[in-house]
């Protein structure tokens, strides 16, 4: 087993209880149609732990005992991250749904994981073996990462109440985000099957703001909206990249190409 020096059951005592959100104080905040849907799109992203933590543990990686009892207690905490956003969300307005519009793509992906992946990944990661859990580290990494970025952006927009509990989610998140970091770094830097492996799992196809590789209905708008100005564009460049120096070749940059939605970032690699 790989250790770090994050220490598991330190952050298994840390409070995750739920962040009271004062209604009173939200209700009387203005925030625009625009800004609100932004926040329901991470409120959407955050409160799928579960589905990232169902797929990490039906694979190899449930074999790494550190790392389950960290991802159990992370998915609860990631829950509330997405349930503080929900009491926000409706205390400062009405209800806010995304598009139901959803690409082929995305329901050919979400049945996929529903109905073939529990079956499917115990069996291929049984073969490729423990390079898996650097996959799922690197991923982890880099989305703990993306959703920080996307976080900051929408910040100068919020004020009061709504700040705080963002601010909140923030300082709760660097600790996930540290331990999947170390944990990726280690394992990339051990051996070149694992480095090999990482660099596959974050190719071309996959994106950190999606949930388990699929897209939200409103994710092409939320994210030229959150990510609208330059530098948010470049504290999302510098998230999606953090493992980036350690990768090895052939090296392409993780940062957004030019060509793509405003927000979105290109991983081929």
């Amino acid at each position: 087993m790989l250790y770090t020096d994050f220490d598991v059951a330190a952050y298994g005592r840390e409070d995750h209880e739920r962040i009271l959100v004062d209604a009173t104080a939200a209700a009387a905040e203005d925030l625009s149609g625009e800004t609100r849907s932004d926040l329901a799109f991470l409120c959407r992203l955050d409160s799928a732990g579960l589905s990232e933590a169902r797929a990490l543990l039906a694979t190899w990686t449930a074999n790494e005992a550190r790392i389950t009892a960290f991802v159990a207690t992370w998915a609860f905490a990631r829950h509330q991250l997405g349930r503080a956003m929900r009491d926000l969300l409706a205390a400062t307005g009405p209800s806010t749904r995304p598009p139901r519009r959803r690409s082929v793509v995305s329901h050919v992906r979400s049945a996929y994981l529903e109905t073939v992946m529990p079956l499917l990944a115990p069996v291929w990661t049984n073969v490729v073996g423990e390079p898996v859990v650097a996959g799922h580290m690197a991923r982890l990494a880099v989305q703990e990462e993306a959703l920080q970025a996307a976080y900051r952006s929408v910040l100068p927009r919020l004020h009061g109440e709504s700040a705080r509990v963002v601010e909140e989610i923030l300082r709760r998140r660097e600790h996930s985000a540290r331990f999947f970091q170390l944990e990726a770094e280690a394992r990339i830097s051990r051996s070149r099957p694992e480095a090999v492996t990482a660099r596959r799992y974050l190719g071309r196809g996959w994106e950190p703001l999606r949930v388990v590789g699929v897209a939200d209905p409103d994710e092409s708008r939320a994210l030229s909206s959150i990510f609208r100005s330059p530098a948010a564009r470049a504290d999302l460049a510098r998230a999606t990249s953090t493992l980036h120096d350690l990768l090895p070749a052939p090296r392409r940059s993780l940062r957004m190409s030019s060509g793509r939605t405003p927000g979105r970032t290109s991983h081929g690699l």
